[in-house]
């Protein structure tokens, strides 16, 4: 029973997932590479970490892609918007989504081994995806700012679309999105269609704020100290990419050249979870059941 009832949630989870992909495919949220990396992490947190996990990385799915979407023609204009009309390929899927669908992994097994759920996992996994969902809105909403971007650094002036740049605009974007998960989190767990131990349910809030917040600092800061900057040989514009949207190639000009934007984007990915998690630690030691 307990095996037909697995089959049956996999087969729910696949044609759910499958549709929110197709869907995210003819939108042009994804591109072909995306729509394959997206399935595969839609059903590991399906499958591992339950239907009600899936929520929580879908409405950044869709969050982040309306973010993309607003105002694209003006972003466009301005020479800031995502290439490809904001369709993400696989390698952003899976550095945004990788942290996500790991901590489901290591919860469904877990769980298969001893029956029981650990909060901090979860704790985790909003943190994570709250970071995701605080770095895309500060990006997106960032670049409308009127004001100019500051290096976080410095807090010195940097041309609009600088790796580590941000805006207050874009400071408040990324409050919102992050407060966005933790709410979703926050009210799965006050319905109990997430079991959560504390005798409390609003932490999963404040966690998924603080890893969303400080999970995209951490971004932020990486974007400014050590991602890979280069200098366009044709129209000596700052770009991120070893091609510059011109078609010129380019120099490298700083920070290491294996770390792209893809590779901030984990790491703050991976500091969000870090960040809830150790919330999770504080909390848990004062109010834990």
């Amino acid at each position: 029973m307990i095996v037909e009832l697995n089959i049956i949630i996999i087969v729910i989870g696949i044609v759910i997932v499958g549709a929110f992909g197709a869907f995210s495919y003819i939108s042009e949220i994804v591109d072909v590479s995306g729509l394959i990396a997206g399935l595969f992490v839609g059903l590991a947190v399906w499958i591992f970490g339950g239907w009600s996990w899936f929520v929580v990385i879908l409405f950044f799915h869709l969050f982040a892609a309306l973010m993309t979407k607003f105002k694209y023609k003006k972003k466009e204009k301005s020479g800031l918007a995502q290439e490809k009309g904001g369709a993400r390929g696989w390698p952003n899927v899976l550095a945004n989504g990788v942290i996500a669908a790991t901590l489901s992994l290591i919860t469904g097994i877990y769980f298969l081994i001893t029956t029981t759920t650990l909060d901090i996992f979860f704790f985790g996994f909003v943190g994570a995806v709250a970071a995701m969902t605080a770095d895309t809105t500060a990006t997106e909403l960032g670049l409308l700012s009127k004001s100019d971007p500051r290096l976080v650094t410095t807090f010195k002036k940097c041309v609009p679309g600088t790796s580590g740049g941000i805006t207050l605009l874009g400071e408040l974007a990324a409050l919102f999105g992050s407060a966005i998960i933790g709410l979703v989190g926050w009210i799965l767990a006050i319905f109990n269609l997430i079991s959560i131990n504390l005798p409390f349910k609003y932490p999963i809030l404040i966690g998924g704020i603080l890893g969303g917040i400080l999970g995209c600092l951490i971004d932020s800061i990486i974007g400014a100290t050590v991602q890979g900057l280069y200098k366009c040989k044709t129209c000596d514009k700052i770009t991120e990419k070893k091609v510059h949207g011109c078609g010129s190639i380019t120099n490298h000009i700083q920070g290491i050249k294996f770390i792209d934007n893809n590779i901030v984007n984990l790491l703050g990915s991976i500091s969000g979870a870090v960040f809830s998690m150790i919330f999770y630690l504080i909390i848990n030691f004062f109010i834990g059941g």
